[in-house]
């Protein structure tokens, strides 16, 4: 069977904190969630696009020459540089020409066993750790035959399998990943579907759905963004506990993750507004309290992933 290339955002080699042992992570691009708070706007999209490091710039010019479809433009009087996103193709000629390397390509296609060739270089710090390859995102399952393909060599070689998901795809889709894993991380964003769809873009049916289904024969680890003025109130950890706790005992774990401010310069490099600019983190005292919450209900419970 012939599968197409999948487009990968980055590859984090020794992470830590993405499944057991050191890993490595592959973060593809493209999600079917447009999260008010995401930290990784940059793997939202699922095509190819150009980050502008603008601490870099040394106002050259080489970038507007060497664009192709003349998306970027030079302010005569401020000598500042423009991308039109809209015009703009992602094929990285700017990056190239740029001699101060403020401009990054994201996004870049790979096969397969080329993605596994990658992550086969650190095969011997997985042997020794006990750790493997993750597969995050944006969201993974939004490439599905590259992905199974890409897991299934990952298998052969016995190698530990992770998939961090928003679970927004259909069954027949997701179903066939979850077969190539030894562990699944799900999101669950937030209880009450109206409140869901307000945040992210999408009803919260299809992932309550498919963390049910997945929970019968995945061990599960359910992670919570806990985002101030969204999913923070008692009332909602609340929910969400009694409905980890009903997925039965291949939920390993709930992790509460607090929202942070450390995705902020990626809006800038996309030259995109950050919605949540001005929101704070949670207490830490807040936190104790909604882990506390969650504990309660009998599930193992943790702050941070």
């Amino acid at each position: 069977m012939t599968v197409s290339k999948g487009l990968i955002a980055k590859i984090e080699r020794f992470s830590l904190h993405d499944g057991p042992g050191i890993r490595t992570l592959v973060v593809t691009k493209g999600c079917p969630l447009k999260c008010r708070w995401c930290s990784s706007p940059y793997t939202q999209s699922a095509k190819p696009e150009i980050l502008y490091l603008m601490s870099g710039c040394r106002s050259c010019g080489n970038c507007v020459t060497a664009c192709p479809s003349q998306a970027i433009t030079q302010d005569d009087a401020s000598a500042s540089v423009k991308t039109d996103r809209a015009v703009c193709i992602g094929c990285g000629a700017c990056v190239s020409a740029c001699p101060n390397s403020a401009r990054e390509l994201c996004g870049r296609h790979y096969t397969p066993e080329a993605l596994f060739s990658e992550v086969e270089k650190d095969e011997a710090f997985y042997r020794r750790s006990g750790g493997g390859v993750t597969l995050g995102g944006g969201e993974p399952s939004m490439q599905a035959g590259f992905v199974r393909a890409f897991l299934s060599l990952c298998q052969s070689h016995l190698m530990h399998t992770v998939m961090e998901t928003c679970a927004q795809a259909p069954w027949e889709t997701f179903a066939p990943l979850l077969d190539g894993l030894d562990l699944v991380y799900i999101d669950l964003k937030h209880m009450d579907a109206k409140r869901h769809s307000e945040w992210t873009g999408v009803s919260n049916r299809i992932i309550l759905e498919n963390m049910q289904k997945a929970a019968r024969q995945n061990d599960m680890i359910v992670r919570i963004p806990v985002i101030p003025g969204f999913n923070d109130s008692e009332e909602n950890i609340s929910q969400s506990a009694a409905f980890v706790k009903s997925l039965g005992e291949r939920v390993l774990r709930l992790e509460l993750l607090p929202y942070h401010l450390l995705g902020a310069h990626h809006y800038a490099a996309l030259d995109r507004d950050d919605a949540l600019s001005t929101l704070q983190p949670p207490l830490e005292e807040h936190m104790e309290r909604l882990c506390g919450i969650a504990r309660s209900f009998g599930i193992e419970t943790e702050i941070g992933g």
